[in-house]
């Protein structure tokens, strides 16, 4: 069996049941840089991880707002393999990983999750131009990473789509409870500039309608002062809780300004759910189908925001309709559907 090592920044619980399928797949052995980001209040369940795995010793800082992770004994983790899955080109660790396998002549695959319209691209343009040049392969979770990287001259067929999933035993047995009062609108996210909350508070300001902001973090205070008395602040929410968050709700809204992929449209779409986001959510472009299970406006448009919370809220049977179509949509979007793309990949490169 190929034995495939992937290196990636924390254990993220949506990552897991991932790996845990690509495990039945390959001989799977994935390398953590730390345990946690210290930004990222996530709870881990270690029981739920069914594949090898380690956490590499090292320390991490955060400087000019990112955080890096200074690993020790990368090289001893990835000696056996034959491909490396690596997660990204932001954190020395990876660097490591990609000379060895350059050295070694062993092939590196990048997961790339970057679009055009991240606000972090560019950023590292000159050393992201390096890395596509060891690459053998990339993965990505969906068109709009495929087309950034067909941008930067990467060939199609060098590129696997491996569909970013969640687990759909969780949130698709989401409790629907809503049966009246008005429309809720729920948000879930990291409370942070670039997730656009502030956007969402104004869209709604003067709807009838009930927003649920589920999550924490640095612009926690001043979106409090910023909301009206239609908003409730859950504050941080574990995995196992979300599921009837959204179960309560009747609208899921991502409004971010900058977001590679926006993990809460899948866990939405498959509690069934209408969706809006803004354009530049990269997950928006697989996950909505404009006009049919919900609507993409542009970033920072409270206007268009609230044009499109309108046409839901003001449309019983449209939402109901674009409900049944987002669990449709999302059940393409599976553990196995990942691992199967990944897994394919590496047997072609390894083969």
């Amino acid at each position: 069996m190929t034995r495939l090592t992937l290196l990636t920044e924390i254990p993220a619980p949506y990552r897991i049941p991932l790996f845990n399928a690509l495990a039945e797949r390959l001989d799977l052995r994935v390398v953590f840089l730390r345990e946690r980001n210290p930004d990222r209040p996530f709870l881990l369940h270690r029981e739920e991880l069914h594949f090898d795995w380690t956490v590499l010793p090292g320390i991490d800082v955060t400087a000019g707002g990112r955080w890096i992770v200074l690993n020790r004994r990368v090289v001893p983790t990835l000696r056996g393999a034959d491909a490396v899955l690596i997660g990204g080109w932001n954190q020395p660790a990876f660097w490591t990983a990609t000379a060895w396998c350059t050295a070694r002549h062993v092939p590196a695959l990048f997961w790339v999750e970057s679009t055009a319209e991240d606000a972090r691209t560019g950023r590292l343009e000159p050393a992201k131009r390096l890395a596509l040049r060891a690459a053998a392969g990339f993965v990505v979770p969906g068109t709009a990473s495929a087309e950034y990287l067909e941008g930067l001259g990467i060939r199609r067929e060098r590129i696997a789509i491996a569909p970013n999933a969640v687990d759909a035993a969780i949130f698709g047995a989401a409790a629907r409870s809503r049966s009246n009062g008005p429309c809720r609108v729920v948000a879930v996210a990291r409370l942070s500039r670039e997730k656009g909350i502030d956007v969402l508070l104004q869209a709604a300001a003067d709807l009838p309608v009930e927003v649920v902001v589920a999550g924490a973090g640095p612009e926690e205070a001043r979106l409090r002062r910023l909301a009206g008395p239609n908003v409730t602040f859950l504050g941080n929410v574990e995995r196992d809780e979300l599921p009837q968050v959204y179960g309560d709700a009747d609208v899921a809204v991502v409004p971010s300004r900058s977001d590679t992929w926006g993990m809460a449209l899948n866990e939405a779409a498959l509690a069934g759910l209408p969706l809006v986001s803004s354009t530049v959510v990269g997950g928006s472009r697989d996950l909505i189908e404009d006009g049919v299970n919900g609507f993409r406006v542009p970033p920072d448009d409270p206007a268009a925001l609230r044009d499109a919370l309108c046409r839901l809220v003001e449309d019983g049977e449209f939402r109901r309709a674009a409900g049944t179509r987002s669990r449709e949509i999302a059940a393409r979007f599976t553990p196995d559907a990942w691992a199967d793309a990944v897994a394919r990949i590496v047997d072609a490169l390894t083969n």
